[in-house]
Order: structure tokens, then sequence, then C-alpha cells
């Protein structure tokens, strides 16, 4: 199989606002909040966002925050990519989510491929949107030059609007053992389902999340790269870190992914606790005292428990992408971090999870039965939370069993 070292390459692209800031495009995805939640319901029965959203993320530069400067984007590194996040996913779960998943690969993109397929999958104009179903779902066959790729990936959240997507399937190593490799696939080159949007599922239906469909498409080597994502067998760091110097590109996926979920179920709880706290302030209680409901210790005591679950939640999503950046620099000094350390920002980050929904689940059961009607807001956020929880529960045995072989030196 062909090594993943890079080219030198020439003509770097540059972002369309080469001045703006963090702070900048931290308030211009605050500024949409009241437009995503009043395209909620249209958002969710179409399956994703509108063009007209697409057009207003992209002129904000939300499709660029984590991309490289020579790519055309801002770098700005995880944390902002983070707070724009949850601040969008604030506005509408669904919306986050798919805006979230659909630019969170740009980071495994540029740190495992090779850099001319990089420079080509950023193109004439630097925008790459790109879903990614880590499941082996295909098969990949091997073949003069490449393989070729068939299968199903179901769950493809941020397809809606991509311009490419990333398929794991499995191949056959040289010793004939199976073996995981995500391929590279531009648009042309798979179907999109439409299998996902309000009629189909309880919440999120505008997470783009639909089947990606590849039927014997050639995929060349250069295009395809090993599933080892979650390795340390990097001693001199992963094409991108090389290409760009930047250790936000050494791509370990584990904190990584988990982040990108957090950040949604971050946002989802904050949206909640917005429409808690209008609720309580406009309804009165239904037994004596019949007084505005924030007025009685009841409501207090529960706004004061969920925003300082969620407080907590969010200063652990931040403080993950700081010690990400952090483990990175080490890891560029010489010093590689165990895999302990990044499946411990992993395991953090699930945790941060699970405060989210704990969160909105409070908010939920806590403002009376009104809220059970369809359409209600925090009915959405609830729900949007206890569909998250259903893939965290399945994943979070994997990371905290991990972490304990980690520890104490099992066979992972």
């Amino acid at each position: 199989m062909p090594s993943r070292e890079t080219t030198a390459l020439v003509g770097d692209l540059q972002a369309p606002e080469p001045d703006l800031t963090p702070e900048e495009v931290i308030t211009r995805a605050i500024a949409m909040r009241p437009m995503l939640r009043q395209n909620r319901v249209k958002a969710a029965e179409e399956g994703s966002y509108s063009a007209e959203i697409h057009e207003a993320f992209d002129k904000a530069g939300f499709y660029r925050l984590v991309q490289p400067q020579k790519y055309g984007g801002y770098e700005f590194g995880l944390e902002t990519q983070y707070r724009v996040m949850v601040e969008i996913s604030r506005g509408d779960p669904g919306i986050g989510w798919c805006l979230t998943l659909g630019t969170a690969h740009t980071i495994p993109l540029v740190a495992h491929f090779p850099e001319h397929v990089v420079r080509e999958a950023f193109g004439a104009n630097g925008l790459f949107i790109s879903s990614h179903s880590a499941s082996p779902r295909g098969v990949a066959k091997q073949a003069d030059g490449g393989y070729i790729v068939s299968g199903q990936w179901t769950y493809s959240s941020g397809v809606a609007h991509s311009t490419h997507a990333m398929v794991t399937a499995i191949t056959q190593s040289e010793g004939g053992e199976p073996m995981p490799i995500v391929a590279l696939l531009p648009r042309q080159d798979y179907a999109i389902q439409d299998d996902w949007n309000s009629s189909f599922t309880m919440a999120l239906g505008a997470s783009g999340s639909q089947t990606v469909v590849v039927d014997d498409v050639f995929v060349p080597y250069e295009r395809t790269v090993p599933f080892d994502w979650q390795s340390t067998n990097f001693p001199d760091g992963t094409i991108g870190l090389r290409s760009t110097g930047n250790p936000l590109y050494l791509g370990h996926i584990g904190p990584l992914y988990a982040g990108t979920l957090a950040c949604i179920q971050v946002g989802a709880a904050r949206a909640a606790l917005d429409e808690f706290e209008q609720t309580i302030l406009t309804k009165k209680r239904i037994f004596p005292p019949q007084i505005e409901r924030y007025k009685h210790p009841d409501s207090q005591l529960v706004y004061g428990e969920a925003r300082s679950t969620i407080d907590a939640a969010e200063a652990v999503v931040y403080s993950a992408a700081r010690d990400y950046q952090a483990l990175g620099e080490r890891w560029t000094s010489g010093d590689i971090p165990a895999l302990e350390e990044w499946l411990a920002l992993g395991t953090m980050l699930y945790t941060a999870i699970r405060l989210s929904h704990e969160a909105t689940e409070l908010l939920f059961r806590s403002v009376g039965s009104s809220v059970t009607r369809k359409g209600v807001p925090l009915q959405d956020y609830f729900l949007a939370t206890q569909m998250q929880k259903t893939q965290a529960e399945e994943n979070k045995p994997f990371f905290y069993t991990s972490l304990a072989k980690a520890r104490f030196g099992l066979e992972p």
C-alpha cells in the first residue's frame, strides 16, 4: 500500500476575510440564534437547513473555522470551533448537528490524507464539507491502482450540503486480515438517500443524517488511508502536522469526535434553559400560591441546579479543547502523550454530554404538562438530547473501558 508521505505544493489559498477574529465569528453565531429558531420546524421537516442558511453559514466563515490558512481557512483552533457550534446548536440542535459534523471532519482530512489530495479536496474556492460514517458498512475490493468501493452508510450527518463524503470500508491487509480504511469521495461518486427528516425520526430532523450510497466506485489508493485515527503510532506526527506545523492536525479522533457531539448537547441544554426561563417568567403556578413560577422556590431551585450543571458541562468542553491543543504541543516537542491521555479527554467529553442530558431532563419534567404538546420548543430540545443519549450510551462503555485498560496496561 502506498505511503502517506506528502509532496511540496505551491499555490496557497487565502481566506475570504483575512482579518476575521475568533471574537467576531462567535458574535456572528450568537446573532443567528433568532433566525435558526424561526427555521427550526421547517429545517426538521426538510431534513436539513435551507440553501439560504447554508449561504449565511458560508458567508459567516463557519465552514472554515478549523481549516488551515494555506487552504483558505481561518485555522482558529478547537475552542473557537466549539464555542461557535455551541451557539449554533443553542439556536437549534438539529441545525447545529448538521453544521458541526459537516465541518468537524476537516481536521482528520488534513491530518491523515496526502497533502495533494487535501489541496484537491478544498478546491479552488476552499470549501470542504464532509460527513464521515465511522462504522465499516462497506467493502473495498483491491483493483489496479486502488479499490472498488461499495456500501450504504447510514447516519451520515452533515452530508446534505456536502462537497465530499468519508466512508469506512473493510479491505484485506497484505497478510489477508480484514482491515478498515477510510475512502474520501467527491460529491459525484456517491448518492444521498433521502431517509432522514421529522417524518422518520423523533428529533434532530434537521441534522442531515441521510444515508450515503456507493455502488462499485473506483477510489485510487491516494484517496484512501488506514482507519487508525485513534493511534499514537506516529512518532514524527501526522502528514497534517508536518504540512501545517499546527498540532491541531494530529487528528486523534477520540476526543475530537466526542467533542463535536458535546458541543451540540451543551447547545441543546442552553436552548432548553432559555425556554424554561421564558416559561417561568410568564406562567403562573396551578396550586397556591398562584404566582409567577419564577417567584417560587421550586422553580428557582430547578433553574439554579440546571444552569450550574450546564455551566459545568460547557466548561468541560472548552477545557478539553485547550487540553487537546496542549497534548499536541507536547507531541511536537518530542514528548508523545500516552493513549491514556487522549482517552481521558474523550471520556471527559462524554461526561459533559451526560451533564447536558441530566440538565435538560430536569428542565423538561419541571415546567408543567403543557410541554408535552407537539411542537413546543422545550420538548424538541429534550427529545434531541434523548435521541443522542442512545448513541452516547452505546459508545461510553468502549471509551470508559478503553481508558481503564490503557491505565492498567491491559490488551486494548
